[in-house]
C-alpha cells in the first residue's frame, strides 16, 4: 500500500489513484474519496489559483477549496489533507510550506 505525507508532515496509507478514486486507511476505518471529488478539487484549484487549502472542518476556512467542498457539495474538507499532497506529487500544483496553506496551479 502506498504511503504519502500530508502538507503538515503526517504520513498516511492509501490505495487507488487520483484517477480511479482513493481509499485512505486509518487504524480502524477508511476514507473513500471518489474521482468526482478529485475532479472538483482540480477544478477549484485551476479556476481560483492561488487559493487557500482549508482542510479544517470547524471553523471552515473562508474562501478555501475546503469551504467550497463542504458548502456546495456536502463533502468534508478533510479530503484536502489527502488529495492535495498527491496533486503536488504529480506536478499539478504547489502549496506554501506553512499555514495558511495557499495552493498555486503549476
Amino acid at each position: 500500500m502506498p504511503i504519502s505525507t500530508t502538507v503538515t508532515g503526517v504520513p498516511f496509507k492509501y490505495s487507488g489513484s487520483l484517477a480511479t478514486g482513493l481509499i485512505v486507511s486509518f487504524r480502524s476505518s477508511a476514507l473513500k474519496i471518489t474521482p468526482e471529488v478529485v475532479k472538483i478539487i482540480r477544478h477549484e484549484i485551476t479556476t481560483r489559483s492561488p487559493v487557500l487549502m482549508g482542510a479544517n472542518r470547524q471553523p471552515l476556512v473562508a474562501n478555501s477549496v475546503g469551504e467550497t467542498l463542504y458548502e456546495k457539495h456536502g463533502i468534508s474538507p478533510q479530503v484536502m489533507s489527502y488529495v492535495l499532497p498527491l496533486l503536488i506529487e504529480e506536478g499539478f500544483c504547489t502549496a506554501s510550506d506553512r499555514k495558511p496553506f495557499v495552493i498555486h496551479k503549476s
